[in-house]
């Protein structure tokens, strides 16, 4: 079971195309869903397929994912007459 509590300290490794660019060591996640926001922010601007290692080191789990990021959109600025 993947249960992730604000307390627990993880460790995050991101890899694309066989090499790890990214790595971190973070506590204060609240759910596996921060934990994906915080590895698509460390990718930076990589597109396409990463694998992510995910341990959480209090509770005694890790778990594998892919997770395929798209390139992200720019922002509309609006004008007002």
């Amino acid at each position: 079971m993947t249960t992730i509590t604000s307390n627990d300290t993880v460790l995050t490794s991101v890899s694309f195309e066989g090499r790890t660019i990214a790595t971190f060591r973070a506590t204060g996640f609240n759910s596996l869903a921060d934990i994906l926001k915080a590895a698509r922010r460390a990718a930076g601007n990589i597109v396409g397929m990463i694998r992510l290692s995910i341990l959480n080191s209090s509770r005694g789990w890790r778990e594998e994912r892919s997770m395929y990021v798209a390139a992200i959109r720019p922002g509309v600025q609006l004008t007002l007459f």
